[in-house]
């Protein structure tokens, strides 16, 4: 910092006496602390001794008490008898008067002295510690006087040991309370004594680092200035390299950004716009190996593959007709000439003969009922109905009057009672394969179905619980695959496509459905479906789509 030497020689010197005389300052602030702490331990040994006392003096006086009562009982008992001969007169009672007002004033020695040894604490004053000493030493040398004047050797001899312990916490020369007080107070003296001349020098290191920030306020303002001019130097050369980059880029941007991005990316937009609608022979025009022309490659992947689900959708409505028209007309036409073979009473037809042809009627009609099924499941998910609002209790009565005509079996409803905005035939498919499932899978004529429905935020979920045999574990997983069913044929009329179906039409509306059946434990089975709830919004958009 450019200090002349003097000042720098005179600053390092005085800072060098204040670190010796604050070492100091601490060094006897430490002693002096230890000095208060080893008194108060002194203090708190000297009140369990004087509670020792306590106990000694009062033991010795509660027998010198009674000692005196039951003299007292022997003079009164002399005088009473008439006896009151100087020779018969009981004796001892001077020398337990003369014990008792010994003791007393042991223990008012012992308690003034210790009261004094209180009220000393921590007192910062040599005067007053001499004049406790000289008392506390009178009252020592009192109590000690009168301790042989104590005729019970046993009470005396352990008074004696507590009044040498007392005195020894007090006046030991090195370990006494005085002797650690004597050192405190010389350490308070040492203390106040270098607080008196650190002053001083405080002074003269303050004025000198006053000095010292005067020089260094001016040299800051000195740099300050120059730095406030290097800063305007600065921001005009930024401002005019700014200004000619920004016009570089304005060109830049005209010429290249516009040509090789802008036109491009407006090409590909367009070209995804135009096959998003439907017209799958639009060109796609961008070339290049950038990122652009990853994405117009990835758009031409794209029209490859709607073009082929597409014409996917379209052999797929084909086989549709072809399944719902062209198949079922011969097989209608087989099953009416075996039923006029049937019914022509001509024709000598064997027993046998006649079960084969019931029987071909039968398979037609199965045959039948898959073809529906089949086509039913090939439509399952295509169409997609607008949301509109469903009374599920009206639901679930209107499809059981439908499934159950003859009332067999007692189909109930529970759970939310509003009307909630659902697509409506994906969701009549779904209960009504899944009730028909319970009634035809029934090992019994009569049954009990529940159906249970609950609305969680955004979804609602549906369960079917039945009475039925229940579904074994090892069959689970099967049963919502295609033909699959847990009996043949011929014991139970089914394609084996209801729960299929089901699972598809949950499936596209980002739903699922899960079934919970153990016939190990209890009977009957509880399929569960969760179906997403259609907002407003999107209600409104379906419409709107719809008209």
């Amino acid at each position: 910092m450019e200090i002349a030497l003097p000042l720098a020689a005179r600053l390092e010197g005085r800072l060098h006496m204040a670190r010796r005389a604050s070492d100091a300052t601490v060094f006897s602030l430490q002693e002096m602390r230890r000095a208060e702490g080893q008194i108060l331990t002194t203090l708190d040994l000297v009140e369990q001794i004087q509670v020792q006392n306590h106990t000694i003096i009062d033991e010795l006086a509660y027998r010198l008490s009674r000692q005196t009562e039951a003299l007292l009982s022997e003079v009164s008992g002399s005088f009473a008898s008439g006896d009151v001969a100087p020779e018969n007169r009981p004796s001892g009672f001077p020398d337990m008067l003369l014990s008792a007002i010994n003791l007393n004033d042991i223990r008012l020695s012992l308690d003034t002295l210790i009261n004094i040894i209180n009220s000393q604490g921590l007192q910062n004053q040599l005067l007053q510690l001499e004049r406790a000493r000289l008392l506390v030493e009178e009252h020592f040398q009192d109590a000690i006087t009168r301790l042989p004047r104590i005729h019970e050797a046993a009470s005396r001899r352990s008074l004696a040991r507590q009044i040498d312990a007392l005195r020894d916490v007090l006046l030991d020369p090195e370990k006494g309370f005085f002797a650690h007080s004597t050192a405190r107070l010389q350490f308070h003296e040492s203390v106040q004594t270098l607080q008196a001349e650190h002053l001083p020098m405080i002074v003269g290191i303050s004025d000198t680092s006053s000095d010292l920030t005067q020089n260094i306020l001016r040299r800051v303002d000195l740099a300050t200035d120059a730095l406030r001019d290097t800063i305007h130097r600065v921001i005009w050369t930024v401002g005019l390299t700014v200004g000619s980059a920004l016009l570089v880029i304005a060109l830049t941007n005209g010429f290249v950004v516009e040509r090789q991005f802008n036109r491009r990316i407006n090409r590909l937009t367009n070209s995804v716009t135009a096959i998003a609608q439907g017209d799958l022979d639009h060109p796609v025009t961008v070339r290049g190996q950038d990122e652009l022309g990853e994405m117009a490659r990835a758009l031409v992947v794209f029209r490859t593959t709607a073009e082929e689900l597409r014409r996917s959708n379209i052999e797929l409505e084909k086989f549709a007709y072809v399944a719902a028209h062209d198949l079922r007309s011969p097989l209608r036409a087989v099953h009416e000439l075996s039923l006029w073979v049937l019914e022509d009473e001509e024709n000598a037809l064997t027993a046998e003969s006649r079960s084969y042809l019931l029987m071909s009627q039968q398979r037609i009609d199965r045959l039948n009922r898959l073809l529906n099924d089949l086509l039913d499941y090939a439509r399952a998910g295509q169409d997609q109905p607008a949301p509109e609002p469903v009374h599920l209790a009206r639901l679930v009565a209107d499809l059981a009057r439908y499934t159950d005509t003859e009332g067999r079996f007692k189909i109930s409803f529970a759970g939310t009672n509003q009307i909630i905005d659902v697509q409506l035939t994906p969701l009549q498919q779904i209960l009504g394969n899944l009730i028909s499932n319970a009634i035809k899978h029934h090992d019994r004529d009569h049954g009990t179905i529940h159906v249970n429905a609950e609305v969680q935020q955004d979804r609602v979920v549906l369960s079917v619980r039945d009475d039925g045999p229940g579904i074994e574990l090892r069959h689970q997983e099967k049963v919502f695959e295609l033909f699959q069913t847990l009996k043949s044929r011929d014991e139970v009329e089914g394609s084996g496509l209801g729960l299929a179906i089901v699972s598809k039409l949950a499936s596209h509306q980002k739903g699922k459905i899960t079934l919970v059946s153990d016939p190990n434990k209890k009977r009957g089975s509880t399929f569960v479906v969760e179906l997403p709830l259609a907002t407003q919004t999107h209600r409104n958009l379906a419409v709107a789509a719809a008209a």
